[in-house]
């Protein structure tokens, strides 16, 4: 790999104390799943680890283990979906709190000897995971034929479908209801509640109705907004600023430098036509990488000596050009920054994920694992 990811362990640590001290070190759970939302989950988990968090979250027992092999003690709780008796058991060789949604994952569960703790998820509004409130009375039945396993079930909890892109959070406030029947239904039914929670990023940030005993809180944790709605409704709602550090740069280098005359075309499909006398910069990065596709057209730009470099044809599977007809002194090795600020200019990772038509979400995950991830 030709590029690296410079992972900033200040901003790191400024978002984790942020939300360690609005929302309570015992309540603040950062969620580390699909390589710590790209930023590298053995990186990420080095910088957290000396602030002793109480959870972490991840979405495959794999990514529990892989922490577990880092040295961390503390609880870490499963959110993936766990439905069948190996991926049960892989969850609980590794003493991680189990994500239980379906009747399959229960069986499994309640086929072990030695059961790990559970939170049982149940789906009050957006189809994905969790039981439904109409299966309560079954599964209660089920759970407390065994007292072991009963004595394991310590959570219950839900996810939002509707908070990071609105400011009506009529849906979000339905949905804590039929979590509050739940947990109501559950208790009738011999099942003590011992923990809920329903908080992500943006509920933790805008509802504090949701933040109850755990807030799982992923995204902004590494300093990003979950969309421009929710920055605006904390602004509107607590009339303060609330300043996230962005964890990540993406950083580059020219790999060759060419002059192209007027008349020829650049990249896969002749698409760019020059009509101008042209010198181009070579990048060693595409989409193999994780640089969008789409992300190539004429808004789009890269940062070089502190100037913005404009994309010039398709960005291919591991190379991208780069107009550079206006600096000067370009040179074979010149650093390019790709996400990030360089001089008095910046692009934000939502930046790049609009060129591409997606969000940020998509775009910081996939990031190939393979660039090298440097703490700075």
């Amino acid at each position: 790999m030709f590029s690296k990811l410079e992972i900033n362990q200040s901003a790191l640590l400024h978002n984790a104390q942020l939300f360690s001290q609005r929302l309570g070190p015992k309540h603040f759970a950062p969620v580390l799943k699909s390589n710590a939302y790209g930023h590298g989950l053995k990186e990420i988990y080095k910088i957290l680890a000396t602030t002793q968090p109480e959870w972490l979250c991840v979405n495959y027992a794999a990514e529990g283990a892989e922490l577990r092999s880092l040295g961390f003690k503390g609880r870490i709780l499963v959110v993936g979906p766990l439905y069948n008796s190996a991926h049960v058991k892989d969850a609980a060789d590794q003493n991680l709190d189990l994500n239980i949604s379906n009747f399959e994952a229960l069986k499994a569960w309640l086929e072990l000897k030695n059961p790990p703790s559970v939170h049982l998820k149940f789906d009050t509004g957006l189809a994905r995971q969790g039981f439904s409130i109409e299966g309560i009375e079954t599964l209660a039945k089920k759970i407390k034929n065994s007292p072991a396993h009963l004595a394991k079930c310590v959570g219950v909890y839900t996810h939002f479908a509707n908070v990071e892109d609105v400011q009506d959070y009529s849906y979000a406030f339905r949905q804590l209801a039929i979590l509050e029947q739940c947990v109501q239904q559950l208790q009738a039914n011999g099942i003590p509640v011992k923990m809920i929670h329903a908080a992500s990023s943006a509920s933790s940030l805008l509802l504090e109705q949701s933040r109850f005993h755990l807030c799982r809180v992923g995204m902004s944790l590494f300093g990003h907004w979950p969309s421009d709605s929710t920055r605006l409704s904390f602004f509107q709602s607590h009339g303060e600023r609330l300043e996230l550090k962005p964890v990540l740069s993406w950083q580059t280098e020219v790999a060759m430098v060419r002059d192209v005359p007027v008349g020829d075309h650049i990249g896969y499909g002749c698409q760019y036509k020059v009509m101008r006398p042209m010198r181009i910069a070579v990048l060693p990065v595409g989409y193999f990488e994780g640089y969008p596709r789409l992300a190539g057209s004429s808004q789009s730009y890269v940062l070089i000596d502190g100037k913005r470099c404009q994309l010039v044809g398709r960005i291919c599977m591991n190379m991208m050009m780069v107009d550079v007809t206006h600096l000067e002194n370009i040179v074979i090795g010149a650093p390019v920054t790709l996400i990030g600020t360089q001089g008095s200019e910046k692009i934000s990772a939502e930046t790049l994920a609009g060129w591409a038509e997606t969000i940020q979400y998509e775009l910081l995950s996939r990031l190939h694992v393979d660039i090298p991830r440097v703490i700075v």
